[in-house]
């Protein structure tokens, strides 16, 4: 399963040992992450996430110690203006990763409560010091000696249908290791399939819809051959935050599905939140296929809107 991309503040959070938090927080030219990106390493040795492609982790390694043995925060500077001229970044890019020992755990803590709540946060970190203050949204960059960047939640799928596409692309996701919620009227997809899901509906009728909570950072996906099932579920949620709102089904189906909102009272402005088709690989034909294309698409979108 793949990491959370918060996983390394949440190792440090849990470790009884101090350990060291490395970002990058300036880049130019290609590169394999992006600023803002992190990883950490135990007192050991251990570590949790990558900065590069593993070109340079063993040196970062060796900077986090000495950035515990001296409790201060390092800068190191990769690539093709470093000084350091036995280490090169193969992508040609040119980057400056801080290593911040012990950051506050109670600082920690809350960002990881900010993310839980869905609630985007800033960071203004000071090279010099190493003190992290939170805030909110913050202009990103590197400015004289703070580094600022925004956290925020990481994508959640609300997943609405049945059938093997539904499993297919369910599947899928939670190897990703998305957060991800499921409606359906299939009592076997729920009981058998996605006991392990964390939030799970059964769809018993068009008149008992459940209230969702839908942010910016989510995208609402339907499978559904019974397309009765569309408009009452699609109306409830098209006037929501979601960055991206999509039902599977030919151009036909999607404008008899347009028909049918607009009947129901739907506006232009809800109508042009609904996308006229999902996934990367038009009329996809069999579920492993239209489930990796409709996940990209997903987070083609998602990465736009960070």
């Amino acid at each position: 399963m793949f990491l959370s991309e918060y996983a390394p503040i949440e190792y440090l959070r849990s470790q009884d040992q101090p350990g060291v938090l490395s970002i990058i927080i300036d880049r130019t030219g290609p590169g394999y992450r992006s600023i803002g990106a992190m990883m950490a390493f135990s007192h050991s040795g251990d570590k949790i996430g990558s900065l590069s492609s593993g070109c340079i982790e063993d040196d970062l390694w060796l900077v986090a110690k000495e950035s515990l043995q001296t409790n201060m925060p390092v800068v190191t500077h990769y690539g093709s203006e470093s000084k350091i001229i036995d280490l090169k970044l193969p992508c040609g890019g040119d980057m400056k990763i801080l290593s911040l020992p012990n950051p506050n755990r109670e600082i920690l803590e809350n960002i990881l409560l900010s993310l839980k709540k869905r609630k985007e946060i800033g960071l203004s970190i000071s090279l010099s010091s190493g003190k992290i203050v939170l805030s909110g949204p913050v202009q990103c960059g590197l400015e004289k000696e703070i580094f600022k960047c925004n956290l925020v939640p990481e994508l959640k799928l609300i997943v609405m249908g049945t059938g093997i596409e539904v499993e297919a692309f369910c599947s899928l996701s939670l190897a990703a290791n998305i957060k991800l919620e499921l409606l359906t009227p299939d009592l076997t997809l729920i009981e058998h399939k996605f006991s392990s899901v964390e939030k799970l509906h059964h769809l018993k009728s068009l008149s008992e819809i459940p209230n969702l909570s839908i942010d910016g950072w989510t995208a609402i996906v339907l499978f559904f051959h019974d397309h009765d099932w569309e408009p009452p579920l699609l109306h409830s949620v098209l006037n929501s935050n979601a960055f991206y709102i999509g039902a599977q089904g030919s151009k036909s189906a999607h404008r008899q599905l347009v028909n049918n909102l607009i009947d129901m009272g739907c506006s232009e402005k809800e109508l042009s939140q609904l996308r006229s088709q999902i996934g990367l690989i038009p009329s996809a034909r069999d579920p492993k296929t239209l489930a990796i294309s409709v996940l990209a698409d997903v987070i083609k979108y998602s990465n736009f809107n960070r």
